[in-house]
């Protein structure tokens, strides 16, 4: 049973929850929103009904919610903003499903669950996100925090996420859009719509660049900040001259290439979003259907594999760390040496 008693303060009122279900001891918290204490009773009595712990860690054991809040202190505070940022949304589900369990008493059974309600309102890749922070919780768990764990995670069917759209630009389309980037009140668009499609960079990567950063002399970018790890990305003769004719007189090795110099924490944050407005405007007017900033990418991969560049050198340039995301882009190999080979059909007859 859940009861909630309203309390008044120095700092003013707090709602105090508490709930008692047989077999366990009393449990209690104090919320500061009628509407936090109400959440909490319920998802409390819940978990407890259904053989959840509440209270201190036993022996060997750990509490679901602290030890997810501890791996979001050590673990998720250091890693990259996205990754951050996604790890935050992750927790919340599930922080709600695996409330007043510990990390022994959840079961790959449990896991399979909650997977399957998941399924219902959220898509494939979210899932495997969620499932994945869940998983290494169990990895730092067992590596640094002294338990020895069995990862349910581990034992159960994961779901099957569709193989990634590959829209890329036809040489018109490519044309057609470059026109129109030239011709934009953002004048750097160009030079930075043309980097993206002469290197296969990812936006936020080369939006995020500083003159330091470019080696015109070898035509590299020396990228520090990415999604996987640093990297050097190539790119064309054709990208360095749009570079360097942005390319200020007395630029400093720190300065952005395309930010501007009092550059917001949202932009700082994913830099490419300089750019959205202005290129969302130019896709409009060059009349492309589907098309988002990121297929600019696609864009790079799609002829870079139709000039004959293998697969494993696609992923190196690309920043790939397994092959898996560059197999989407396998049928260009497949279709562009039939069409080669169709070029002496008639041989022989």
């Amino acid at each position: 049973m859940a009861t909630i008693e309203k309390r008044q303060r120095n700092k003013g009122v707090v709602y105090k929850a508490k709930v008692r279900v047989k077999g366990h001891p009393s449990v209690s918290q104090t919320f500061k929103k009628l509407s936090e204490a109400h959440e909490w009773a319920e998802e409390t009595e819940e978990a407890l009904r259904n053989g959840g712990y509440i209270g201190d860690d036993p022996p060997g054991d750990r509490d679901f919610i602290g030890a997810l809040d501890r791996y979001l202190v050590e673990v998720t505070s250091k890693k990259k903003p996205n990754t951050r940022d996604r790890d935050n949304v992750s927790e919340k589900p599930l922080r709600k499903f695996f409330r007043g369990q510990t990390l022994i008493g959840i079961s790959s059974e449990q896991v399979a669950t909650y997977r399957d309600k998941r399924a219902k309102t959220v898509s494939s890749s979210t899932i495997l996100k969620e499932l994945a922070l869940l998983s290494h919780i169990y990895t730092v768990a067992n590596r640094d925090w002294g338990l020895q764990l069995t990862n349910p995670v581990t034992k159960i069917r994961k779901p099957t996420v569709a193989r990634g759209r590959t829209r890329f630009l036809s040489e018109l389309e490519a044309k057609i859009l470059l026109d129109i980037c030239c011709e934009s009140r953002n004048k750097k668009l160009y030079a930075y719509v043309l980097l993206l499609v002469h290197s296969g960079m990812r936006p936020s990567e080369a939006a995020g660049i500083t003159w330091g950063q470019v080696d015109f002399k070898n035509f590299i970018a020396d990228l520090t900040e990415t999604k996987t790890e640093p990297r050097r990305a190539p790119f064309s003769k054709k990208a360095a001259a749009a570079l360097l004719q942005i390319q200020p007189q007395n630029w400093q090795p720190e300065d952005w290439v395309f930010l501007p110099e009092n550059v917001t924490a949202y932009v700082k944050k994913r830099p490419n979003r300089y750019f959205q407005r202005s290129f969302d405007n130019a896709v409009r007017y060059a009349e492309l259907q589907d098309f988002t900033m990121h297929d600019l990418r696609h864009t790079a991969a799609s002829y870079l594999i139709m000039a004959g560049v293998d697969l494993r050198t696609l992923a190196e340039i690309l920043g790939h760390k397994s092959m898996d995301m560059v197999m989407r882009y396998s049928h260009l190999i497949d279709s562009h040496k039939t069409a080669a080979v169709d070029k002496i059909a008639g041989l022989g007859f």
